[in-house]
């Protein structure tokens, strides 16, 4: 049990820090964009914490951890190599299309924004879920 919240727990608390920094930095950018700091609070969406605490903890460590346990072994790379390739997968399967979907809506700056984001979010906390459970 002690084991299993070793690996749970870092890329969770990575995946929140990232997302934290993210929504940050998109407040940032919304505020030296249009000026006033109403429109950055509402853009980034501040009220949804418990959300996204509960979205990181099950997609970017449960989900991971239980995947690449138990499919690690069929993988062509071990490790730190394992979670990145299925990250970047996740990454250019799931969250761009998502994204780019959404840039109408957004424009292309925060669009670009939240790519990365969401690239150093899911590339990050799979690696770590990788280089943990070969561990």
């Amino acid at each position: 049990m002690v084991h299993s919240m070793w690996i749970i727990l870092p890329p969770w608390a990575y995946a929140v820090v990232v997302t934290w920094l993210g929504q940050y930095g998109e407040g940032r950018l919304m505020r030296a964009v249009h000026g006033d700091a109403a429109s950055a609070d509402t853009a980034t969406g501040r009220n949804v914490w418990g959300a996204a605490l509960i979205t990181n903890l099950v997609f970017l460590s449960l989900l991971p951890t239980a995947v690449l346990s138990f499919f690690q072994l069929m993988l062509p790379f071990e490790g730190g190599r394992a979670g990145l390739a299925v990250g970047i997968a996740a990454f250019v399967f799931g969250c761009a299309p998502a994204r780019l979907l959404d840039h109408a809506e957004i424009g292309w700056d925060r669009t670009a924004w939240r790519l990365l984001i969401d690239l150093l979010r899911v590339g990050g906390a799979l690696t770590l879920v990788g280089w943990l459970v070969a561990s």
